[in-house]
């Protein structure tokens, strides 16, 4: 029987991978469809019909759309995860989750994207040298989620919510394992924690990582 599960991706998508990593973490039955960001096939169709908004990851489970990726991991934990630790149930645990997909979007995500992209893709795309001053900006404000990031969502606990791995985990470590890629030197308490959410994950964290290391050492 086919999966109606279909995710759109590319490896090189941070939350493309952490909705991966969710998928063959919980053995959810699904296809996987490769959108290759650098070649612009999320420029042309068929994808911009399925997507107006021309981004992936895209979920796609029967007549279900989701064009979101912090959307798509609640909904595949949900109705796919039957331990209930990836997007836990208990109130408090939950609101720690969400907390931190709210918080991550202007924080980890933006300086971690904002890092990699402006030195890694964007030289790749229009065949330049990166613009430092920008990178540079963006490695200032990494600094200060990192530190923020530990503080306030990890303190003295080994993930976001406690002793248990969640999907806020997989998106903070795909976010963080970005700029990384790129050169960025993160500080040692992330890398600990980076340490603890691959060691919870297994093989397939590594297995997706390796095609953001192809890319970045293309441009050497």
């Amino acid at each position: 029987m086919t999966a109606t599960l279909t995710l759109y991706v590319d490896y090189i998508s941070q939350p493309a991978r952490a909705l991966l990593l969710l998928c063959r973490a919980i053995n959810a039955p699904h296809q996987e469809k490769y959108i290759r960001l650098l070649q612009g096939d999320h420029l042309k169709k068929p994808f911009t019909d399925l997507n107006p908004f021309r981004k992936v990851p895209v979920v796609q489970d029967g007549d279900v759309l989701i064009l979101e990726s912090c959307t798509g991991l609640r909904y595949i934990a949900s109705k796919y995860d039957s331990s209930g630790k990836w997007y836990p149930k208990e109130l408090k645990a939950r609101c720690k989750v969400d907390e931190y997909l709210d918080w991550q979007h202007l924080n980890t995500r933006a300086h971690g994207v904002g890092y990699f992209c402006n030195k890694i893709i964007v030289p790749i795309l229009k065949k330049s040298e990166p613009d430092m001053n920008v990178v540079n900006k963006h490695e200032h404000k990494l600094g200060q989620v990192e530190t923020q990031f530990a503080s306030y969502f990890l303190g003295s606990k080994p993930f976001i919510t406690g002793q248990n791995i969640t999907i806020a985990d997989l998106l903070a470590a795909c976010e963080f394992e970005q700029p990384s890629a790129g050169g960025y030197q993160l500080s040692q308490p992330i890398l600990e924690y980076l340490s603890r959410v691959k060691e919870a994950v297994g093989p397939d964290y590594d297995e997706l990582y390796t095609h953001i290391e192809q890319v970045t050492t293309s441009t050497d």
